[in-house]
């Protein structure tokens, strides 16, 4: 039995409206004289990035910017990003990520490689990064990944068209500065794909095996070491904060209110898992992502009520506890009804702001279910923190349910 549990989270969050303003004076008092900005073509277009550099470039920080960013990274666009930056300083005294956690994924991938040389695909896995990297700044624009604040880049290997992740507690950003006003542009789709994977990380946060049980020894430091009573407590309150807040975020996109509370949810979500650990939606995401191509929230959502059916039995009080602050009337109910009603409030969810009830609703057929739950038993760091057990069998069980 592991006896103790561990808990990181980025060195420093600036949290607020309007807090993207500070980046300069921020940056500038870590000692930083150069910045190497990761982000996209489609923010750039926005007007969200050159307000940044203007701010970094009156606090006296020469900046280059990478625009190469795409919903879904590829070894490919780190390399691409890294020989950027490269080129522009040689190395640079931070990498900033700017945009969703795509974009903040590349940036840690950066920071990996500048900071100790080799390719992207040489750090896939667990702890591989082997000492401190450049300083991560991490800027999110859209209110779901949680990345900046968790030490994992999810990058797409082009050699083997696999979604891996680069898991190193080095990873963690030195600062996140989460401004929900620059989540006020975020569409309407993007706005509820995202906010359904911050919900995701909340609810597998605080429904994963405890970490007392994970079946590892106690000398093993690991990425995901279980739930413990912290990260409960973060995934507790974003899970409300989600439920709060994402359908008014969705249908009124200029209410700060309703934004800056995803912003929040988001941030506790991503705190919570990164020091708890995911499991079977995504590990399943994984799979049905290099399939269809679709965006990492949308296949976390789909999957998400058929996983809660599946791990119901495991604990029928945390699932009851989630209906009830997703807004199910559970009073009076026994514990195992108010558990179930969990899977059809999630569904309501879903309906209510946009996203497809199904897999067959982005392309999944019948028969791509036996390679994806052969795939997703692979994502071993996941599977063993499913607070039940998972097999070949059950992963094609979920599918089918989420079909």
């Amino acid at each position: 039995m592991r006896t103790h549990w561990n808990f990181s989270a980025a060195s420093e969050v600036l949290f607020g409206r309007a807090s993207s303003q500070q980046i300069g004076t921020a940056l500038a008092s870590l000692g930083f004289r150069t910045a190497f900005i990761v982000t996209d073509g489609i923010l750039k277009t926005t007007g969200l990035i050159d307000p940044i550099r203007v701010r970094l470039l009156e606090a006296g920080i020469a900046v280059s910017v990478f625009e190469g960013g795409v919903p879904e990274p590829s070894t490919d666009i780190c390399t691409a990003a890294i020989t950027a930056a490269q080129s522009a300083f040689g190395t640079p005294d931070c990498v900033i990520g700017i945009g969703g956690g795509s974009n903040m994924d590349v940036s840690k991938c950066c920071a990996a490689v500048l900071a100790h040389g080799g390719a992207p695909a040489d750090y896939f896995g667990e702890n591989l990064v082997p000492g401190p990297v450049i300083p991560v700044i991490a800027v999110p624009t859209t209110a779901g990944t949680g990345s900046e604040t968790t030490p994992i880049a999810v990058i797409e290997d082009t050699s083997r068209h696999l979604k891996l992740a680069i898991s190193s507690f080095h990873l963690l950003p030195r600062l996140a500065i989460v401004d929900p006003l620059l989540t006020l542009s975020c569409p309407a789709r993007v706005t509820a794909e995202s906010g359904m994977d911050a919900l995701t990380h909340a609810i597998e946060s605080y429904t994963i095996l405890d970490h007392s049980a994970l079946p590892v020894p106690a000398s093993q430091r690991l990425s995901f070491p279980g739930n413990n009573p912290l990260s409960a407590t973060l995934a507790a309150r974003a899970i409300q904060l989600a439920a709060e807040n994402l359908r008014d975020a969705v249908y009124q996109p200029h209410n700060i209110g309703a934004r800056e509370g995803m912003s929040l949810a988001a941030l506790l979500a991503g705190m919570a898992f990164a020091n708890s650990g995911l499991s079977s939606v995504h590990a399943l995401q994984y799979p049905l992502g290099a399939l269809t191509h679709t965006s990492h929230g949308l296949g976390n959502a789909i999957l998400l009520p058929a996983v809660v059916e599946f791990l119901l039995p495991s604990n029928f009080s945390f699932f009851a506890e989630i209906a009830g602050w997703l807004g199910e009337s559970v009073s009076g109910l026994s514990t195992t009804s108010a558990a179930q009603s969990c899977v059809s409030a999630l569904q309501k969810l879903k309906a209510d702001i946009g996203i497809p009830r199904g897999l067959s609703d982005i392309g999944i057929k019948e028969s791509d279910i036996p390679a994806m739950a052969e795939t997703a038993m692979t994502y071993q760091r996941l599977v063993r923190c499913s607070p039940r057990p998972l097999d070949v069998a059950a992963m094609t069980w979920i599918l089918r349910r989420a079909m």
